[in-house]
């Protein structure tokens, strides 16, 4: 049967309801009800177990009378996430996803401001179980605005405190379109997504385009859910960030990774030897991007046939960009709707005129066309001689050497490179030296210079000195280690 592939849904929602009414059997989503083993749902049964879910948080809602058609939980990336998150759009409340990785506290901090019907997914796993009557799943967002908020995400915390960010229906089906229109996939393509839903790459480049191109879907979390799921599912599409990118390259027991034909990386910039080693090595097409939280998440997006080492691709269908003192601005249907209960904030991103500041410095590859992103606008670095130094590009070469988990470039009374290694203990101050010269390389290399001083922690980075990407969060390092 071809696949439902209609562009102009204003909701995701509408995608699966569209094959359940055409009786769609192809496998959906491959699915874990109790204590049975992993089987593959269709469109109808995946159809089935989003409305017994949405006739669950309906009732609680109803019954605690909640005015705000609020739902919180805690993320895992399982398939009853999944029919969760679909039950929400369905109901039209709005979802609030935390992060599993957040300490309760965190949770408890976020979730007291925003307040409506909090669910445990273990209890709507156990209650899908048990449940054996057939049912059809109802559209219950016929007349809802596409311009509601459906979702709130946080972001990364990259350069201050997280804030939520309020996409609406319209921001989540319009973006995963764009990035459909450049990334094609197609109904018969596996897709496993092993990154936190609670997070706009995976939520949209991951989950929305599987419901638009009805091809199928595995769902796991990080480097062990890869090493479960591979063998399984034989994905042929993956996501995946660039430091889980470059740990399947160095592995070579993990199978199950044959068929795969793309792999989607973001986050954070991939290295130009990694990109090469999936290009030649894997002769697996690589599609980096760009995006903010705050634009659904995607901004920019290569195509298989214009995919680069070091380059993000085009704009997205849809929006607009302008680039001031050498700082990116976009607007247009995939900007958020604001920062939850966060005016002040809100104003300060995006002008009256709806553009909004990314706070990203790029410039276009005269070669290729394509945007290459140079890093943060507050954390460019402007050398005695005028020479302008961006830590990111520089960061991600040295990131790229063995051993070498994270970098941090800073200027204080000089410029400093900080590294966190992974130092080999059978010989570990040789190690280290190698690690070194070979920094001094890449930055003699980089700015032409050989003034930056070259350290190493003296402990590893911890988990709140970390996005959820991974990368650096160069204000607390700043605030625990300098």
């Amino acid at each position: 049967m071809s696949s439902i592939q209609k562009s102009d849904h204003p909701k995701l929602i509408q995608f699966l309801l569209d094959r359940v009414e055409a009786a769609d059997t192809r496998r959906a989503l491959l699915a874990k009800n109790g204590s049975e083993t992993h089987r593959w749902w269709n469109w109808i049964e995946l159809g089935t177990a989003v409305e017994r879910a949405s006739r669950w948080i309906e009732s609680r809602l109803n019954l605690n009378g909640q005015s705000e058609r609020h739902v919180g939980y805690i993320s895992d990336n399982s398939s009853t996430n999944v029919v969760v998150a679909l039950a929400c759009m369905n109901l039209g409340a709005i979802e609030f996803p935390f992060d599993h990785r957040l300490s309760s506290q965190e949770i408890h901090r976020r979730w007291s401001g925003i307040g409506g019907l909090w669910i445990d997914l273990a209890e709507i796993e156990s209650y899908l179980s048990e449940q054996k009557e057939q049912v059809i799943l109802r559209d219950r967002s016929e007349h809802l605005d596409p311009d509601a908020i459906s979702l709130v995400l946080w972001t990364s915390g990259t350069t201050g405190t997280p804030k939520g960010v309020a996409l609406s229906h319209r921001n989540l089906a319009g973006n995963a379109a764009a990035k459909l229109n450049a990334a094609p996939q197609l109904p018969e393509d596996r897709r496993l997504c092993v990154l936190p839903l609670c997070h706009g790459y995976a939520r949209t480049c991951d989950l929305g385009g599987w419901l638009i191109s009805g091809c199928s879907l595995a769902i796991s979390l990080g480097y062990r859910g890869i090493e479960h799921f591979a063998p399984v599912v034989e994905p042929t599409l993956m996501n995946l960030v660039p430091s889980l990118a470059a740990r399947l390259l160095k592995d070579t027991q993990t199978n199950g990774l044959d068929k795969l034909r793309m792999l989607g990386c973001g986050g954070a910039g991939l290295s130009e030897a990694d990109f090469h080693l999936w290009t030649n090595d894997r002769n697996v097409t690589v599609i980096q991007g760009y995006g903010l939280t705050e634009t659904s998440p995607v901004i920019c997006s290569a195509t298989p046939d214009r995919a680069s080492a070091g380059l993000v691709g085009d704009f997205v269908e849809g929006l607009e960009h302008k680039v001031v003192s050498e700082q990116l601005f976009v607007r247009g249907p995939h900007v958020m709707k604001g920062y939850w209960n966060d005016p002040e904030s809100t104003r300060a991103k995006i002008d009256g005129e709806g553009w909004l500041a990314t706070g990203d410095q790029v410039e276009v590859d005269q070669k290729t066309r394509q945007i290459r992103i140079l890093g943060r606008v507050d954390d460019v670095i402007v050398l005695s001689n005028a020479v302008k130094v961006y830590p990111e590009s520089i960061e991600q070469q040295i990131n790229s050497m063995r051993g070498v988990r994270h970098s941090m470039l800073i200027n204080r009374d000089n410029l400093e490179l900080w590294l966190d290694a992974r130092l080999d203990l059978a010989s570990q101050e040789d190690h280290k030296q190698a690690i070194h010269n070979l920094a001094k390389e890449i930055l003699h290399r980089s700015i032409q210079s050989n003034d930056c001083e070259v350290h190493f922690f003296s402990s590893p980075l911890q988990d709140h000195e970390l996005t959820s990407k991974g990368t650096i969060r160069r204000l607390q390092i700043r605030k625990d280690r300098f």
